[in-house]
């Protein structure tokens, strides 16, 4: 599979974890959760997953509702200065008394956050950032990455750097023109590793930024390398669909 076909496939995808929280649309249960559905109860009870997300399918106008969106979340843990913890797709099997939860594929994703005091908890409201989905993200580069994010958010950092490789600095800049003061509340919704060279790693970070009529949210897409005893680099920005 090709590194396009990998990025378009992820863009297009569910995303399994979000940034800050859940879409407010959702509904997150656990284990303790004093009412749950009985699909999810059914599904806790034959898996090792800690959370279920159930989130409603989006339709055509004037059209019925689809069936919801499940996504199993397995236990939080924290590596260093990263908690993390995998997700994945569930889909719904059968009909009637058969119905039942099932998985679609095997495939995780790692949802990452860098620590605090403690571990966010996941899909919190209050949290800025939250967990960001990955996909073949160590816990090392994801702090490397978000350390990067973090001097591109704060603008004077950016303005007054001057150790930035000339394409890294122009990309800021664009982010900067095209975002302005939304810049600062732009949130890292995923990350991921391009297949590429040992020597020379490619990631690319999605973005999701509010409009500024305050109608929904555009969508951006970082790209970042990393070469062998080189910092962490941004090499292109660009708006997606």
């Amino acid at each position: 599979m090709t590194a396009t076909v990998v990025l378009v496939t992820l863009l297009l995808a569910p995303t399994a974890s979000g940034s800050a929280a859940a879409p407010a649309a959702c509904q997150a249960f656990t284990r303790s959760s004093a009412t749950l559905p009985t699909l999810v109860s059914e599904w806790f009870g034959r898996s090792t997953d800690e959370r279920v997300l159930m989130c409603p399918q989006t339709s055509a106008p004037g059209s019925e509702g689809g069936r919801p969106m499940y996504l199993g979340e397995g236990a939080l843990t924290q590596q260093g200065a990263v908690c993390t913890y995998l997700s994945h797709g569930l889909t719904l099997a059968g009909s009637g008394s058969a119905a039942r939860l099932q998985r679609y594929d095997r495939s995780e994703a790692r949802a990452m956050a860098l620590a605090g005091p403690g571990c966010p908890q996941p899909h919190d409201p209050a949290s800025a950032q939250g967990y960001i989905e990955t996909y073949d993200i160590s816990t090392s580069a994801f702090v490397g990455i978000m350390r990067l994010w973090s001097a591109v958010t704060n603008t004077a950092a950016v303005n007054a750097s001057a150790t930035d490789a000339s394409r890294s600095a122009a990309a800021r800049a664009r982010l900067q023109a095209e975002l302005g003061a939304r810049t600062g509340e732009t949130t890292v919704t995923r990350i991921v590793r391009i297949p590429g060279s040992v020597l020379r790693h490619r990631y690319a970070l999605f973005l999701k930024a509010p409009q500024p009529s305050g109608g929904g949210a555009s969508q951006y897409v970082i790209y970042v390398d990393k070469s062998v005893r080189h910092p962490y680099e941004i090499t292109a920005f660009a708006e997606t669909n």
